[in-house]
């Protein structure tokens, strides 16, 4: 599961989303408006709630600035390598 921590609104944040949806990427949506670890996060790797977004996932955080589709598949290619079972 990745969490995503955002804003509501936030046209970064609704494109992640909908990325992720699409690649069919299990997430759950954080609001750092109502959750202040979210937001210390945010704030701490992105700089402000919306200039990017912070993914987390198996107990990795990464700020995703310039949200874009080809930093989004650069992400989701390093999610997937992950996600796959090593090989024996």
């Amino acid at each position: 599961m990745v969490r995503l921590y955002g804003i509501p609104g936030c046209g970064p944040c609704e494109i992640v989303k909908m990325f992720l949806a699409q690649k069919g990427v299990p997430f759950e949506f954080v609001n750092a408006r109502q959750d202040p670890e979210a937001a210390r996060k945010i704030r701490a790797l992105a700089g402000s709630p919306t200039a990017g977004v912070v993914l987390e996932w198996n107990g990795k955080v990464e700020a995703i600035r310039g949200v874009s589709l080809a930093t989004l598949n650069a992400w989701l290619a390093r999610y997937q390598a992950e996600q796959a079972p090593a090989s024996s």
